[in-house]
C-alpha cells in the first residue's frame, strides 16, 4: 500500500508520473499544487454557508442525500471564483495530455462531509462509454477535488477503489454490493490524506464513497469536472460576470455563460436533488399502483 501512496502522490509539474497513475489506478494527487490564500478564504465562506444549507434542510425534511453529505459549492462571483481553483494549471495540464485535446469545464460546485455523516453507497460518478467485448475507453472525464483543509480518515477524507475504474458495470453508477465485496478482497480501498494546496484527480469511473466525519469541524472540497474536447456537452456553466477574468483564456475551455445578476448557488443544488427525489417516488407510487 506504501508503495501505491508513493506512486499516486506527485509533484504538481509531475505531468507524465500522474497521467500514469490515473491510467493504472485511476487516481492521482498532486502535491502543493494551489496556494493556500484562496482556500482560506472559501473555506471561511462555506463554512458560514454549511449552516444556510443545513437551516434550509431541516425545512425539507433532512438533506435529500446520505445525512451529512451535503451538495455544497462556493459562490459564483468574481470575488470567490480564482483561476488557481478553477483553472490550475497543474491540474489543466494533466488533463489536456490525458486526453490529448483542449478539454472543457462540465461542472463546478462542490461537497462538504459534515460530523456525524453516514457512509454513502459505493458509487461512480460517470458512466464506461462501451461495453464489452470493446476494450475498456480511455479516461474521458476526470473529477478534480481540491479540499479546503486536511482531509483525512478522522474527518472523512474520500474513500478511493484503486484500480475500479476499468471494471465495467452496467446500466448504473451504483456499485451492487457482492462486486465491492468481492472487489475488497483483491485490492483494499484507501482513504487519501491531503492537506490544502493539494489535488485529486480522479476518473469518473473510480469506484468511490463518502464516509463518516467523527471531527467536529465540516469537511469541505471544491469538485470540477473537466471532460474530453471530442465529447459533446448539452449545457454551459453559469457563472457571474466579473468571472471572465478567472476563468477564460486557459489550456482548459471554461465551457461559461456570464450573467449579470446574482446566481442562487448554494440551495439550488440540493432543491434539485430534492425535487428528483421526489419525482421518482411519485413514479414508484405510479408503478406500484
Amino acid at each position: 500500500m506504501n508503495t501505491l501512496l508513493n506512486f499516486t502522490r506527485v509533484l504538481p509539474d509531475e505531468t507524465n508520473q500522474a497521467v500514469e497513475a490515473i491510467h493504472e489506478h485511476g487516481f492521482v494527487v498532486l502535491r502543493d499544487a494551489v496556494p493556500l490564500e484562496p482556500l482560506i478564504y472559501l473555506r471561511e465562506r462555506m463554512d458560514q454557508d454549511s449552516e444556510d444549507l443545513l437551516a434550509y434542510c431541516a425545512t425539507i425534511g433532512g438533506n435529500p442525500r446520505e445525512r451529512g453529505h451535503l451538495q455544497q459549492g462556493p459562490p459564483l462571483s468574481k470575488d470567490y471564483v480564482f483561476p488557481e481553483v478553477a483553472m490550475n494549471e497543474f491540474a489543466n495540464r494533466v488533463c489536456c495530455q490525458l486526453y490529448g485535446n483542449k478539454p472543457k469545464l462540465t461542472f463546478y460546485n462542490g461537497n462538504t462531509n459534515y460530523p456525524g455523516s453516514t457512509t454513502q453507497s459505493v458509487h461512480m460518478d460517470g458512466y464506461h462509454l462501451n461495453k464489452a467485448p470493446d476494450p475498456v475507453h480511455p479516461p474521458h472525464s476526470v473529477v478534480v477535488n481540491v479540499p479546503l483543509q486536511s482531509a483525512h480518515a478522522g474527518n472523512g477524507a474520500i474513500q478511493l477503489w484503486p484500480g475500479s475504474h476499468v471494471i465495467r458495470t452496467e446500466g448504473t453508477n451504483r456499485i451492487d454490493k457482492q462486486l465491492h465485496m468481492e472487489r475488497r478482497t483483491q485490492v483494499s480501498p484507501i482513504q487519501m490524506r491531503m492537506e490544502p494546496g493539494d489535488v485529486l484527480i480522479r476518473d469518473v469511473r473510480l469506484w468511490h464513497r463518502g464516509v463518516p466525519n467523527h471531527s467536529t469541524h465540516a469537511r469541505h472540497m471544491i469538485a470540477l469536472i473537466v471532460t474530453s474536447g471530442d465529447l459533446e456537452t448539452k449545457h454551459k456553466l453559469k457563472f457571474e460576470d466579473g468571472c471572465q477574468e478567472a476563468l477564460e483564456g486557459h489550456a482548459v475551455d471554461a465551457n461559461a455563460t456570464y450573467v449579470d445578476e446574482p446566481i442562487e448557488y448554494l440551495l439550488a443544488p440540493t432543491q434539485r436533488i430534492f425535487r428528483a427525489r421526489q419525482a421518482a417516488q411519485e413514479q414508484a407510487k405510479t408503478e406500484t399502483s
